[in-house]
């Protein structure tokens, strides 16, 4: 990370001078809040365009119809979120970085709940990476995952002498890399000798790609981009790719096989082997086989009330229609809404998720026969049992899958002695 900290030192001054939109800071009074006053406060993001501010207007506007006033902390955000939601603090002092993302003001009270991106969630429940020295923070419980594709790329100038990041660290070349420092693109980089260290012994310098898309400067220079934000979309993180790819002919370089099972195959990166279409940029003229992440998750911690965790859970079902009218084209789905690698799901979730059919567990038989699948929809509710065959429900998914097939062989056998019956009439005939 300490190339990073010398391109904040570089781009800072840029980014502060361009900001002539900042206006005064404040601190807000909010009055009580919590879940039992139906006030929580969320660990959100900036107003403008930022994926976890977008999300928290939609959690904010979801959870209105059940009677809750959510206070959004506007500056609750980069990995600090998963941080404030664990130990129930107040937000941050504002920041330059908060200021220059339009964040003007901060409230003054606990932070009940959050949103961040999924990898940030599942490294601070399990204490890796960013979260190495401070955690874990095994209270953190998921809510819902929304789905958000960002894709690892990387590019350079269509003139440009470079065709492949091996090449870079063949002939030492001192390129300017706008990317880098980052669980998934340093690796990248890594791999191919591409190291801090090598790259500034040879006179490079790296640049923060985030920073470089807020300040939207399209006459920065760089040899190389690279990093696992791409995307069309226009929000702060992903808006370089954007605008490098209008301003600039860009030209996409090709990664090793080896690397990409490398990070699909990393259980902590939350990556998968994927491949970018034609089009998804200016410049991606082919279908590129890289590796993308995609989600970003409502969380809380574990002594969020079981209702509330309900209540939201419902809310952010009820609303998904409205995802799709953001800057990020977000998506819901109803098979990974429940599912952020290892981080537990809060009760109050799991248990409208089950009533809605969305959970299922699929039990297979010892003998590899086949199976029935069991959609265990909670205690309030008889469980639906589909068949993939003959066999039964394995008993460890509950005793309600057991009665299911008891009821189940009993229709067998007594469809087994219907039809002997049959054939004794027709032999007698």
């Amino acid at each position: 990370m300490r190339h990073m900290r010398v391109a904040l030192a570089m781009v800072w001054p840029l980014a502060l001078c361009s900001a002539a939109h900042v206006v005064a800071q404040e601190t807000v009074e909010v009055g009580e809040t919590g879940f039992d006053v139906k006030r929580p406060v969320l660990a959100a993001a900036c107003p403008h365009g930022c994926p976890w501010g977008e999300l928290g207007d939609y959690v904010k506007d979801a959870m209105a119809p059940l009677g809750y006033e959510v206070i959004l902390c506007r500056n609750c955000n980069r990995d600090q979120g998963p941080r404030i939601v664990s130990t129930a603090s107040h937000p941050p002092e504002l920041s330059a970085q908060d200021t220059f993302v339009g964040t003007t003001t901060r409230v003054n009270a606990p932070v009940d709940f959050g949103i961040t991106e999924s990898g940030f969630l599942a490294w601070a429940y399990a204490g890796l990476y960013n979260y190495a020295s401070d955690g874990p923070y095994a209270n953190l419980r998921l809510i819902a995952k929304i789905e958000d594709p960002t894709y690892l790329l990387a590019a350079v100038k269509s003139d440009s002498p470079i065709t492949s990041l091996a090449q870079i660290a063949e002939q030492h070349m001192p390129v300017k890399i706008i990317g880098g420092g980052s669980p998934a693109s340093q690796p990248a980089l890594d791999y191919y000798g591409l190291s801090t260290e090598a790259v500034q012994a040879w006179g490079g310098t790296f640049i923060n790609p985030i920073i470089a898309g807020a300040i939207g400067n399209s006459t920065l220079d760089f040899d190389l981009v690279i990093n696992e934000l791409a995307s069309p979309a226009n929000n702060p993180e992903s808006s370089l790719w954007t605008l490098l790819s209008q301003k600039h002919a860009l030209r996409f370089l090709d990664f090793s096989e080896a690397l990409l099972d490398r990070l699909a195959n990393d259980e902590h990166l939350g990556m998968s082997r994927v491949v970018a279409q034609w089009g998804l940029l200016r410049g991606v003229d082919r279908a590129i086989p890289t590796v993308a992440r995609s989600g970003h998750a409502i969380f809380a911690r574990a002594d969020m009330p079981e209702r509330a965790a309900y209540d939201a859970a419902k809310a952010i079902d009820a609303h998904r229609a409205a995802l799709k009218w953001y800057i990020r084209p977000y998506a819901y789905d109803s098979q990974s809404v429940w599912k952020n690698q290892d981080v537990p799901l809060h009760p109050g979730a799991e248990r409208y998720y089950r009533e809605q059919g969305y959970i299922v567990e699929t039990a297979e038989r010892p003998d590899g026969g086949a199976a029935i699948r069991c959609s265990d929809a909670g205690a309030s509710s008889t469980t639906s049992f589909r068949l993939r065959g003959s066999g039964g429900c394995n008993v460890a998914t509950g005793a309600r899958c057991a009665v299911g097939a008891v009821w189940l062989a009993g229709m067998l056998i007594g469809f087994a002695a219907v039809r002997r019956r049959l054939r004794r009439t027709q032999y007698q005939g």
